[in-house]
């Protein structure tokens, strides 16, 4: 919960995204929020936002929510191809716009979010949810402060044995399973994470070559898993991505390789390695309360107008949705790919 000197009208759109149920939460727990209404069409989804969070104003589309509330910011959590024309909606009407991620399912559709943002003057941002993680950032922090000197190697693994068997609602996997409506299956749902930390530490890579396969969930019509492997001048850094994985490997993650030292993220803490020392457990400590979360950062960036920084700003989520889309480019071809 943070202070804040106005009260916000807050849209969400659609629900068949399930990282909606813990950002509604998050919503929900602040007092100068009012959720005003929900655009989603499928009545077992409407059913749950019922009976768990009390929500009682639906409609059928986007439009019609934007149309009928004077909203302050809208929350977009649907299917990764519906991210553009809902963005260019809203900031149309002057509505700040916060989007689960990625950005989009393609560089191009991202491309046009940004610049719709800019035109508008809204506020945009992409929820990474490993941005709230105190060790990951704390980890990062250390590697862009010098640490552990020139980093040249980053490595982050993201994954589970798949969203139909986790559990993930149909309304959510269905749409993960569709190239069109996600860009791509594992690789667009989980290579994004080291990527969009990737690029954070080290900026825009010179090139990317990147594989994925079917190789286990032969019931999904793309790949279950995937590697993306970016080129710097000096560096090189690697996203995996996994939906036939079987139990919660590897045990530290994200990896940062530099010249004077390692960083690893494991259960939680920051272990530090330097040449000839024991390896150091390093506490993260708590981020600010307006960083706990997407939805405390996103209202502390309105309500004091700065754009989002660091991880969450749109123009380094715009940068992770290139990388992303030269990966594909490299997947079809079967080559490096330049950006």
């Amino acid at each position: 919960m943070i202070s804040l000197a106005k009260v916000y009208n807050v849209g969400v759109a659609g629900l068949n995204h399930d990282h909606i149920w813990g950002l509604l939460k998050n919503w929900l727990d602040q007092p100068n929020v009012r959720l005003v209404g929900v655009a989603e069409s499928h009545e077992p989804l409407r059913e749950r936002a019922r009976r768990d969070f009390g929500i009682d104003k639906f409609y059928d589309s986007y439009e019609e929510l934007i149309d009928g509330e004077k909203l302050d910011i809208i929350q977009i959590t649907c299917e990764n191809s519906k991210h553009r024309e809902i963005t260019e909606y809203a900031a149309s009407k002057g509505i700040n716009v916060i989007i689960e991620k990625p950005m989009a399912e393609s560089y191009e559709s991202a491309l046009k979010m940004f610049d719709s943002a800019r035109r508008s003057g809204i506020k945009l941002m992409v929820n990474w949810p490993t941005t709230w993680n105190p060790a990951i950032r704390k980890a990062l922090e250390m590697a862009k402060d010098g640490d552990i000197g020139k980093v040249f190697q980053f490595r982050y693994r993201a994954g589970h044995k798949g969203p139909k068997e986790i559990g993930c609602s149909i309304y959510f996997y269905s749409w993960l399973y569709d190239p069109k409506k996600n860009g791509a299956g594992a690789y667009m749902d989980f290579c994004g994470y080291g990527t969009h930390m990737a690029g954070y530490l080290l900026g825009k890579p010179l090139s990317v070559i990147a594989f994925g396969k079917n190789l286990v969930r032969d019931y999904i019509p793309a790949e279950d898993n995937a590697i993306l492997i970016m080129e710097y001048e000096k560096a090189m850094a690697i996203a995996e991505a996994t939906w036939s994985q079987i139990g919660n490997v590897p045990g530290e993650n994200p990896v940062i390789y530099g010249s004077d030292g390692t960083i690893a993220v494991t259960r939680g803490e920051v272990v530090l390695f330097l040449d000839g020392k024991e390896p150091k457990v390093i506490p993260p400590g708590e981020l600010p309360p307006y960083e706990r979360n997407a939805v405390t950062y996103f209202l502390h960036c309105i309500e004091n107008d700065i754009v989002p920084e660091g991880l969450s700003n749109p123009e380094l989520a715009l940068q992770t949705q290139r990388i992303l889309s030269a990966g594909l480019e490299s997947m079809e071809a079967k080559r490096a790919v330049s950006i």
